[in-house]
């Protein structure tokens, strides 16, 4: 696992699918369900809110039932970029792929062996962490790889042709004695066999002799028993598999397993060419099929290099191939081994084969193996002159991948060039209807603020000529993918590992910046999130200090818009606009624009103020339960939309406020950011549910007259936050004042910070120094966990008159004072709902309920979603 130290490498890349087969659909809209909130009595009439107890949300990692909608990641520890499995609905203009996250390679350590103490701590690690749960892992390699097209087995007989002729496996097998012509069949595997452990054992002298005799392997491959040995998972380590029979490998592309597993077994799928796995025929089953896929998925995670791969299910009388590669997997038919010994031996030959090319391993990526582990490497490429170069990799933090198998399958390799010049070398499949990234790339060169491309190749291999000639590549499923390779200016670290307050604000407001240098070039970005933004390299000038990254999903702007309606949306799902989620609702469809980007850069802004308490100091639970990433991460499309117009028309910043940490200044410009958008989108939403073409044509046009406007007035705001983060105690944490029964003005709880309420700024420079301490947080009232332990007598100034939402023991209305004591018993006095009259509150003139009867601000809403909730009758303090 990377740490707070670790650079991430500039690309995130997710995988967009697009017009998908109707059961692919249903498959990938399958949503995790949120516990259904208590809602008190008196509200049991309205549309529940944020009122439903933080309970966290299922993450397996193994789970890609919910990774069909988003890559699966290990959970970053402190410091690194909290993103929680979500559902990820995004769309290219043709099939995609399923989205995908990249992730960076487990951390190995120097040395491949154990001392003894090492040895006592990690055994009874495994005793305690260890599990194999084949139904589970099958039912993961199943929903990456989608439906595993079944092909005649007729097609293995042309498999490794040139591996070897007929007549010398036929002169070796009879010299060697391991096959019987006579009875046509094989001496060590009869037909008739009642014992597996008979059966497994003579496969296991048979695959020996033929990969001796014949794969002039020189002890490079060799066949190993391995029902007993620790096969760990890539994406949950605690997960292992156990295949019964593997193919060990050394050379350029393979290490030994982790530290922890070495002093079990010396294989694993780090170094192993193939799998196999030994049945009985009465035995098999469909989930010994299936078990295939596992073993191949793993050695793709395992192998970043890999290309395809490929393992076998043997029994008495047959064998059966099952093959993976960017476009999913196949498998065959069975074969008989007995009535074609020929293909059995080529089979064998090629899967133990000691070409990597052979094995679907890209050997234009190569690693220099001492004491098995990987020291150094180099990948060749295209230099910015056009001529083959290699570039030596970075091997601290030599790549990183996505979890899973199917779809863009992207790498990205850290390298060095010539001169020392940090780059990044990003290999992604293409499908081919799909514009290259580097076609929009191209457009970019020389803009402020977007990533720059040094080379490109632009067609590696193609999934379509891994395939045999008895594939059906009309199936419904299948999708050619073209491997390209681009090789990019690395940049700094990911937005979420920021230094500094101004930092991350700085860098925000030069991607806005980019995005919009980049729809004047004629490329809209569509999938602006967290990841896509970069810092910019040291010492960047204005312009450059964020950087806008991953244009897979981007798109030729037809004037300021897509210019063309995709089936599915596109966007990684946290950061999605509202018109975008609301892709199925049933209203007009329009096209995505620069409006919709600009939305997300405004929940990247969100992101940042409700993920994290401080510096490398991810939120516990900010995607679980009620929070509100959770709804828009979790929540079925359409709920998630009405939760973020929600957030945006009634001042989530005022409902749901952020961690102290982020300054008076950080706050108002989110809010202010806020309030600009809500007109932008209510003018899309009006878009929507306008049905006559002219006029909503005439709107549109109306709405996008402004769009330089709308991008000054942006940055505008971000440029008056800078000024003022950088004037003494500008980046300050706000501190909830704590006082007597007195009611203080409202702009003094909205944006109050230590310099100018008077407290003591130990919890500024608790926070300034990196984090702030347990009895500052405690303090500050960070989170509702630790306002429970606070002392009852304290307490709390609310900036308006509030509805206690929940069944306690307090006034169903109370004043602008409550004290801890009835807080403490209402177990979601967090989401305490202020109802004011819309501007009641200077500055944040947030967007709380009306007073019942008021007419509604958006009569159009009807069209749209449900009405938002009303206050029960009652007075106002």
């Amino acid at each position: 696992m990377p740490t707070s130290s670790t650079r991430r490498m500039q690309t995130r890349s997710q995988t967009r699918p697009a017009a998908q087969p109707a059961a692919e659909l249903r498959l990938k809209r399958r949503m995790p369900s949120v516990p259904a909130p208590r809602i008190p009595s008196r509200l049991r009439t309205s549309k529940p809110r944020n009122l439903q107890q933080r309970e966290p949300a299922s993450r397996s990692a193994t789970t890609i039932r919910h990774q069909l909608l988003t890559a699966g990641f290990e959970a970053p520890q402190k410091g690194t970029h909290q993103l929680p499995p979500a559902q990820h609905t995004v769309a290219e203009e043709v099939q995609g792929s399923v989205p995908e996250r990249v992730h960076f390679p487990p951390h190995r350590d120097a040395s491949p062996t154990l001392s003894s103490s090492e040895a006592g701590s990690e055994e009874s690690d495994e005793a305690e962490d260890d599990k194999t749960d084949p139904a589970e892992q099958r039912k993961t390699a199943v929903a990456d790889l989608h439906d595993i097209i079944t092909v005649n087995g007729e097609c293995l007989r042309s498999f490794y042709k040139g591996t070897v002729s007929d007549r010398r496996i036929k002169n070796f097998l009879t010299a060697a004695s391991l096959y019987d012509y006579g009875q046509n069949s094989w001496t060590d595997v009869p037909r008739d066999v009642d014992s597996g452990e008979v059966l497994h054992a003579g496969f296991m002298r048979l695959i020996r002799s033929i990969i001796n005799g014949l794969g002039n392997s020189q002890g490079s491959r060799d066949i190993v028993d391995t029902r007993e040995a620790i096969f760990r998972h890539h994406d949950d380590s605690a997960q292992v598999s156990k295949p019964h029979l593997a193919i060990r490998a050394t050379g350029p592309s393979f290490e030994l397993p982790k530290r922890k597993d070495i002093k079990l077994n010396d294989v694993g799928f780090a170094n192993i060419a193939s799998a196999f796995d030994v049945k009985r025929e009465a035995e098999v089953t469909q989930d010994d099929v299936d078990d295939l896929a596992v073993y191949n998925r793993q050695i793709f995670l395992w192998q970043p290099n890999r290309l395809f791969s490929r393992t076998l299910l043997l029994t008495e009388m047959h064998v059966r191939l099952l093959h993976c590669d960017r476009s999913g997997a196949y498998k065959t038919t069975p074969i008989n081994i007995h009535d074609d010994p020929c293909t059995f031996v080529r089979l064998v030959l090629g899967l133990s084969s000691t070409e990597e090319r052979v094995l679907g391993l890209d050997t234009n990526i190569q690693w220099t193996v001492k004491s098995g582990k990987k020291v150094a490497g180099t990948i060749s490429t295209l230099s910015p002159a056009g001529k083959r170069v290699k570039y030596k990799l970075d091997m601290r933090d030599p790549y990183f991948a996505t979890q899973l198998v199917r779809g863009r399958g992207t790498v990205c390799w850290s390298a060095r060039d010539r001169s020392g010049r940090h780059i990044l070398i990003k290999d992604a499949w293409r499908t081919d209807p799909q514009v290259p990234e580097y076609t929009f790339l191209e457009r970019a060169k020389g803009l402020e603020g977007v990533v720059q491309q040094l080379a490109y190749e632009g067609s590696l291999r193609k999934t379509k000529d891994l395939r045999p000639d008895c594939f059906d590549f009309e199936d419904d499923d299948f999708y050619n993918r073209t491997l390209s390779r681009v090789t990019m200016v690395r940049y700094g670290a990911s937005l979420c590992q920021f230094k500094s307050q101004s930092q991350a604000i700085a860098a925000l407001r030069d991607a806005i910046q980019g995005h919009f240098n980049l729809l004047k070039a004629g490329v809209l970005h569509r999938d602006v999130s967290m990841d896509n933004v970069l810092f910019g390299e040291d010492g960047a000038s204005v312009g450059n200090r964020g950087v806008i990254i991953d244009l897979d999903m981007a798109i030729m702007a037809k004037g300021l818009t897509a210019g063309i309606i995709t089936e599915l949306p596109a966007g990684t799902r946290l950061y999605q606009s509202i018109c975008v989620l609301d892709y199925d609702r049933g209203l007009v469809p329009v096209p995505h624009d620069y409006l919709d980007d600009l939305e997300s850069f405004f929940y990247v802004l969100c992101h940042l103020l409700h993920g994290y308490e401080c510096v490398d100091s991810p939120v516990d639970g900010a995607f679980e339960g009620s929070a509100a990433m959770a709804r828009w991460e979790h929540m079925a499309s359409v709920v998630a939309s009405t939760a973020k117009l929600e957030y945006i028309e009634f001042g989530g910043l005022a409902i749901d406020p952020p961690p102290l940490f982020w300054s008076s200044t950080c706050i108002r410009l989110c809010d202010e950011f806020r309030q600009y958008l809500l007109p932008l989108v209510n003018s899309k939403i009006k878009l929507r549910v306008t049905r006559d073409d002219v006029e909503r044509d005439a709107l549109a046009r109306d709405l996008h007259r402004g769009f330089q406007t709308h991008y000054t007035d942006i940055i505008g705001l971000f440029d008056t936050a800078l000024e003022d983060l950088r004037k003494p105690g500008g980046e300050d944490p706000r501190v909830l004042p704590i006082r007597g029964p007195s009611t203080p003005s409202p702009s003094e709880v909205s944006y109050g910070s230590s310099e100018t309420s008077g407290s003591s700024g130990s919890s500024v420079s608790a926070c300034s120094s990196g984090k702030r301490s347990a009895g500052d947080i405690e303090d500050a009232e960070a989170s509702p966990t630790k306002r429970r332990h606070l002392s009852s007598g304290l307490v709390l100034i609310l900036p308006v008159p509030v509805w206690c939402l929940s069944d306690c023991a307090c006034d169903a209305t109370l004043t602008p004072t409550c004290t801890f004591r009835c807080m403490s018993k209402c177990s979601l006095h967090s989401a305490h709902w202020p109802i004011s009259s819309r501007g009641s509150i200077p500055v944040l003139n947030a967007g709380y309920p009306q007073r019942n009867n008021a007419p509604d601000p958006h009569p159009y809403y009807h069209h749209y979603r449900p009405h938002h909730p009303r206050p029960i009758q009652g007075s106002y303090s």
